[in-house]
């Protein structure tokens, strides 16, 4: 009788064992993470960098890297938005919360001003000009959105717009 107990009780503890290494089996990738992997988040409050690209020169982009642009039927003096509704799907504004650090690098902190959207956000404005991001940019970095519609163009850190150097 003590020894189908003893018997028992090792092998509860085996299973147990076996159980918290991921199981018996081993399937040669190693053992599975013990929670899911960090996905990146952007920086807290507003990043503007400015970042060189191969076909524009220098161009600005937010903490996540990806590229920011002016639309040309907007104005800088006095800075309005003219993209909203179906637009501002395309491209989003870029929002800052007030209250919230602002970090440039590269990019005059002087040139960065807000506007108020008609919706009540706060926009981001570089030289007077409203800044948005592409929705259909294919990755940081990408400038997928430059020269759209002959209106949108990747900003630089000036404000102006991006061109080929």
């Amino acid at each position: 009788m003590f020894r189908t107990s003893a018997l028992a009780a090792v092998t509860a503890v085996a299973a147990v064992a076996l159980t918290a290494c991921g199981g018996a089996a081993d399937d040669g990738y190693g053992s599975a993470p013990a929670a899911a992997p960090e996905t990146l988040t952007a920086p807290a409050g507003t990043v503007l960098t400015a970042n060189s690209t191969a076909q524009l020169g220098a161009v600005v982009v937010d903490g996540l890297g990806w590229t920011l642009y002016r639309f040309d039927s907007d104005t800088a003096d006095p800075p309005t938005s003219n993209c909203a509704g179906d637009c501002a799907t395309t491209w989003p504004p870029v929002l800052a919360e007030p209250g919230t650090p602002l970090t440039v690098d590269g990019v005059d902190q002087a040139a960065i001003g807000t506007i108020t959207r008609e919706d009540g956000g706060v926009q981001l404005t570089i030289a007077g000009w409203p800044v948005y991001r592409y929705a259909a940019d294919s990755a940081p970095g990408a400038t997928d959105g430059n020269g759209v519609g002959e209106k949108w163009f990747a900003v630089t850190p000036e404000g102006g717009r991006a061109e080929a150097p």
